[in-house]
């Protein structure tokens, strides 16, 4: 195989020599679950590699992908990483990357700490190889896409082998029990002061309530609201609605439901409601005590000038540090609403490895496009360029 880009770097971890290893490819979730269960209990991953959000995804949106699951085993036949990977067919290339596709935020492997920091570039090498040679179907490139640099304290393992930064970084919060102190710490009192104004201006309106959703009628109602509020913003904006996809809606509802035997939900949703009407909706996901955002949608009708999408963000933070979690994340992606509420910042890598002949003219490709659309992103001249665009095909659309 081929591998992309620019040279490995390596973390700043010890890394020593590893020990033997093996990977078993398993072509669907029942054979991988075990295996996955015991990595979840106290390996590092975060919410989109949990196991019943994966299924959730492979069930409805990724209903047409080939499950391609590695469970990278030590000496003992112990699992110690998971790579939770889905094969799909892309302009005549069969693709490996990891399920969620561009509803995955960060794209990571499941991982105990210790295996992970003695595994080499060499080592990734051929367990990508392994996998490559034991997949179900047969793999062009695999596109390991939004990968954090460093997850929970653990440097990513694929950072030794070659990458790019990624189009977009990520945005996140640090929680505390006091959920006022922290946003006092991450927004100014100007700021905050106003939000509350407009909050009194909303509540003009009719009593203004956060829900977090438990029934299945609640969770029907926002997810509905989410989509439809979803689908007018973005032919306001003259963007593409990814959620505008077979499968979306059952997505969201079967991740939000969750499985029988109090076990957390895959997805969480919370609606900002105003004389019991959403105008604001926002899903997230937990894992290992960071809540991350996957969606948001904001009502596009008068009540838009009293900022209801920054109201909600502020009650979910609250609700986050009731819940005695310690980060708040806000995905991937550039915004001001990201940058006014979350200080941190998540690097993130892209990485292309090549199989075949046609997966490395698509590495090629692919990593020249990435590599343009961020430099248009950070350029403060051309991306005001590229939103005034898409602004004005939307109203001619």
């Amino acid at each position: 195989m081929t591998t992309t880009i620019e040279p490995a770097r390596r973390c700043d971890h010890a890394s020593p020599a590893a020990a033997s290893w093996s990977v078993t490819v398993a072509p669907d979730l029942a054979e991988a679950g075990k295996a996955w269960q015991a990595l979840e209990a106290d390996a590092v991953f975060s919410a989109y590699q949990r196991h019943d959000w994966c299924a959730a995804f492979l069930a409805t949106i990724g209903a047409g992908a080939t499950p391609c699951l590695a469970v990278v085993g030590d000496a003992d036949g112990q699992p110690q990483g998971l790579l939770p990977l889905a094969i799909t067919d892309e302009h005549g290339l069969a693709v490996a990357g990891f399920i969620g596709g561009k509803h995955c935020n960060f794209g990571m492997g499941l991982w105990r700490a210790a295996f992970a920091a003695s595994l080499t570039a060499a080592d990734l090498d051929a367990i990508l190889d392994s996998v490559a040679r034991q997949a179900p179907r047969r793999i062009d490139l695999f596109r390991l896409a939004s990968q954090p640099a460093c997850w929970d304290g653990l440097a990513n393992p694929f950072r030794l082998l070659p990458h790019l930064p990624a189009a977009s970084d990520g945005y996140h919060l640090r929680l505390g029990a006091d959920a006022e102190a922290v946003l006092a710490g991450a927004v100014s009192p100007a700021a905050r002061r106003k939000l509350r104004k407009k909050e009194r201006a909303l509540a003009a309106h009719g009593p203004v309530e956060l829900t977090k959703a438990r029934t299945s009628d609640e969770i029907d109602r926002f997810t509905d609201s989410f989509l439809a509020l979803k689908a007018t913003r973005c032919r306001a904006q003259g963007i593409t609605d990814a959620f505008a996809v077979a499968g979306a809606r059952a997505f969201i509802v079967d991740g939000a439901t969750g499985p029988a035997g109090g076990v957390p939900p895959a997805i969480t949703l919370f609606a900002l409601t105003v004389a019991g009407e959403p105008v604001a909706v926002f899903g997230g996901a937990a894992a290992r005590g960071r809540f991350s955002g996957m969606f948001t949608a904001v009502t596009s009708g008068p009540l838009a000038r009293h900022s209801p999408g920054e109201i909600l963000l502020h009650k979910v933070v609250r609700a986050c540090c009731d819940d005695g979690l310690d980060t708040f994340d806000l995905g991937v992606g550039r915004a001001r609403y990201k940058a006014s509420l979350c200080a941190g910042t998540d690097a993130l890598f892209d990485q292309y490895v090549a199989v075949t002949w046609r997966g490395q003219a698509a590495a090629a490709a692919l990593g020249a496009a990435v590599r343009l659309k961020r430099q248009v992103k950070d350029s403060a001249r051309l991306w005001p360029i590229v939103e005034a665009f898409r602004r004005a095909r939307a109203r001619l659309a």
